[in-house]
């Protein structure tokens, strides 16, 4: 593997990660086409565990009033954004967080992927801002608001916005059942654990990058990572930089902008659940524009906090071996944290 610093390793110029239509589970397609669709993303998404989705019914509108919401987001005042502070402590995981706070790269219990060592890039420190949203019904991770004098279309809008995208994600959580080929009651099962109140939505903002940070091996975008999510859904402005670890060659791939694309990997839940068939995708964000603001929005979808993760039956049956004892996502992300300093 080439490797000439912390965060720089072999990168190809052009995208390989592949592109999966789901449209016939958006559109009312018919049993076949749907089959053909699940059987693609079994194909193309258990490689790097990593695909781009088209066809997931989230329109350019909506994602366009998004992103205009985030820019004017973190265009206000930092006095103003701090209205509604992120805690000290991962719950509940809300609000405002500033730039450089925030150490992605910790993020990951693997401690090492293809000869790429997690010494290597835990110690970059992201150099982003971010906001956090989730369910109104989450009592636990409840919402940190900015007072409504301050942006007054922020909530309502983010409210709606949150819930489309889980209409999205209710859409390729039905794909991936499928191309497990889950029995019935599988597949009822991990449904259940994904009713959309543990989900997060999250609005990103990369400032601009001087050149003297740019000397600074520890000064990434985004250290690379794995989410604890189930999956996540990223969509991303015109700017790039998200990256995908190839396993095969050990390099990171691009994931180049398109329209009407939204990025989607695997995180450890759905290893898990797949008994290992998804591979939990590790990722990242290098500087592309440095002296270009980037603007993204993940959607990370856990399974419900105190819902049993454990290898669907009659994939450790396939499989022949068993990869993954019984969790919770709730002892898991309190094991990761306890070990883990995501803060700076």
């Amino acid at each position: 593997m080439t490797k000439s610093g912390p965060h720089t390793y072999g990168t190809h110029n052009d995208s390989d990660v592949p592109i999966v239509d789901i449209s016939p589970f958006t559109s009312n397609g018919n049993l076949e086409s749907r089959k053909r669709a699940a059987q693609e993303l079994a194909g193309k998404g258990r490689v790097n565990g990593c695909v781009g989705i088209t066809g997931h019914g989230v329109s350019p509108e909506l994602l366009a009033e998004a992103f205009k919401i985030t820019k004017k987001l973190f265009d206000l005042p930092y006095g103003e954004k701090m209205k509604a502070p992120h805690p000290d402590g991962p719950t509940p995981h809300r609000g405002y967080s500033g730039t450089g706070r925030e150490r992605g790269a910790a993020k990951t219990e693997t401690e090492s992927w293809d000869g790429v060592k997690k010494q290597d890039y835990e110690g970059i420190i992201d150099y982003k801002e971010s906001y956090e949203i989730g369910s109104e019904e989450n009592e636990v991770q409840y919402n940190i608001w900015l007072p409504e004098d301050v942006f007054p279309e922020f909530r309502p809008f983010t409210t709606k916005f949150y819930w489309e995208l889980h209409k999205a994600a209710m859409a390729i959580l039905k794909v991936l059942i499928e191309s497990l080929e889950l029995t019935e009651s599988e597949a009822g099962s991990v449904r259940a654990l994904h009713g959309g109140h543990d989900n997060q939505l999250r609005l990103l903002h990369y400032p601009p990058i001087g050149a003297n940070q740019l000397e600074n091996q520890y000064a990434s975008r985004l250290g690379a990572h794995t989410d604890w999510s189930a999956f996540t859904m990223l969509f991303q402005d015109s700017h790039g930089g998200l990256q995908f670890l190839d396993r095969a060659s050990g390099d990171f791939i691009d994931a180049v902008p398109q329209d009407g694309v939204l990025y989607k990997n695997i995180g450890d839940m759905f290893q898990r659940v797949s008994n290992g068939f998804y591979p939990s995708a590790l990722h990242r964000v290098v500087v592309k524009n440095p002296g270009n603001a980037r603007y993204s929005i993940p959607y990370f979808v856990p399974p419900s906090s105190d819902g049993v993760i454990e290898p669907q039956p009659s994939r450790v049956a396939k499989d022949g071996k068993r990869l993954y004892e019984l969790v919770t996502f709730k002892e898991y992300s309190e094991q990761m944290f306890r070990t883990i300093n995501m803060y700076s």
